[in-house]
């Protein structure tokens, strides 16, 4: 029995009032709980010399999981490395292709055949032929960008182009595949420490003036690599620096929204009222996930033990959001430790199914070479 089977027969034992709430709910966990083992074991690659370097999403797997929620078909990500989460949940990215990836496997990274690092994502905006697709029935990816806050000015772009779908009556016989009447959305993803860059700050003022439909995902773990947030980010809290851009009834602006990554009721609420508020009215947002721990620091090239204190440490462990999503389904009825832990087993086992795989599949294509 696959292992597709196994969670699908998991999830049809749930019944009672709000099944189906409780289904959807379980799926994140499994989401979080497989990509957090990537997270591990694309580790323990790297280290082990079977992959030259990695950057991994371990502590942004909930905010990411409620992030997917809002995401719809027609939207574009424009985002950065730490989002394996996010393509897992919509299933954009397989674990095996995430190694394959890691590897650098020219035959079997479909996202940019080996050329660039890993968690790096991008969908095909052309069919086989050359043609365009149409975006609007698929959720789309723009090639990822290494350089920290580049994905910024392409977020905008983006972003600008749904607001002209919907003003420019001269666009309309390209709406069809292109754009659904401007109600697209574009999402950006950045790290803390990258909003001190000024393409971030420029990013946010344009996008302020020309009241864009962008959603700016900041995923806050109070680091940049081992600079503290209080040595570079004025205030220490990038939704109180831009508390000047929010926008009120005298003029234009953006919409700040903030919530701690560990809280998945209140990620998915965020999120779902956040980016809708954001699609309808086009006005930029600012979701500010604050709290967000890594368990593995910063990348393979180095240990947060080194910068981090006992005491901060110990903090992140308590507050890991796995650790907190679980607890939460448990006090809520809507599944018990024992489900939970067995998914977690079965992730395991799942991941290292995939990565052997993906490793096979790497060692027969470069004999093929």
């Amino acid at each position: 029995m696959s292992i597709y089977s196994i969670i699908q027969n998991l999830l049809d034992q749930i019944e009672g009032p709000e099944a189906e709430y409780k289904r959807e709910v379980i799926k994140d966990l499994w989401v979080c709980l497989v990509s957090r083992e990537v997270s591990l074991l694309g580790r323990k690659e790297v280290l082990t010399g079977k992959a030259k370097f990695g950057i991994l999403g371990d502590g942004k797997e909930l905010p990411q999981v409620a992030m997917a929620r809002a995401f719809k078909k027609g939207d574009f990500r424009s985002g950065y490395y730490r989002d394996q989460t996010f393509m897992f949940a919509l299933g954009l990215c397989s674990v095996k292709e995430y190694f394959g990836q890691l590897y650098a496997d020219p035959q079997n990274d479909p996202f940019s055949g080996g050329r660039q690092m890993n968690a790096h994502f991008a969908t095909p905006l052309i069919d086989q032929e050359g043609n365009w697709t149409d975006h609007t029935k698929t959720y789309n990816v723009s090639s990822d960008v290494s350089s920290t806050g580049g994905q910024m000015a392409r977020a905008l772009g983006l972003a600008l182009a749904s607001k002209h779908y919907r003003q420019n009556k001269e666009l309309k016989s390209y709406r069809k595949s292109f754009s659904n009447k401007g109600n697209e959305v574009s999402f950006v993803t950045i790290g803390d420490a990258s909003t001190s860059e000024g393409v971030f700050w420029e990013t946010m003022n344009a996008a302020s003036v020309l009241q864009v439909p962008l959603a700016v995902c900041v995923w806050d773990d109070g680091y940049g690599i081992s600079v503290p947030i209080a040595l570079q980010t004025v205030k220490q809290n990038i939704s109180e620096a831009l508390s000047g851009f929010e926008k009120n009834k005298d003029g234009n602006g953006l919409k700040i929204f903030t919530a701690k990554a560990w809280d998945y009721p209140s990620l998915v609420k965020l999120f779902h009222e956040g980016v809708e508020e954001v699609r309808r009215e086009h006005v930029p947002g600012l979701f500010h996930i604050k709290e967000v721990t890594q368990p593995q620091g910063h990348s393979t090239s180095g240990s947060h033990e080194r910068y981090k204190s006992k005491k901060r440490l110990d903090w992140e462990e308590k507050f890991d959001c796995i650790k907190m999503f679980s607890e939460w389904i448990t006090e809520k009825g809507i599944a018990s430790k024992e489900l939970c832990d067995e998914l977690k087993e079965l992730s395991k086992i799942h991941v290292r199914d995939q990565k052997n795989e993906a490793w096979s599949d790497f060692l027969t294509s470069g004999q093929s070479r």
